[in-house]
This record gives structure tokens, sequence and C-alpha cells, in this order.
């Protein structure tokens, strides 16, 4: 697998995680559960974090193809 391909996966896999942890905050926010205020803050820091490293994969990418 080239570069290219490794990072597009690399790419595809952080969207999932993205995606998924966006479901989940909407879960839990729609929940109102006090006990899930600690999980809630957890998974905006995860959204954050990913959201970076699709900015940098992206970046990578783009560098690739010019």
């Amino acid at each position: 697998m080239d570069e290219r391909e490794s990072l597009k996966q690399a790419r595809s896999m952080l969207i999932l995680l993205l995606a998924t942890c966006k479901q989940t905050q909407v879960a839990l926010e729609a929940a109102a559960n006090a006990l899930d205020i600690d999980m809630t803050r957890d998974l905006e820091q995860m959204i954050e974090r990913t959201e970076r490293e699709l900015e940098v994969l992206t970046e990578k990418l783009n560098a690739l193809s010019a």
C-alpha cells in the first residue's frame, strides 16, 4: 500500500470515528443524564482531536496531489 492509500484509509477511519462520536454525543445530550457529563466531555475532546487529525491528513493528501 502506498502512502496516498494509507493516508486515505486513515482519513476514512477518522471520519467514521468522528461520526460515531458525534452521534453518541447527541444521544447523551438527549438523555440529559448527569452521570454522562464526564463521557460527554471526553467525547468533546475526542471530536476536537479527530477534527485536528483530519485536517492534517487532508493537508498531507493535498500535498501529494500537488
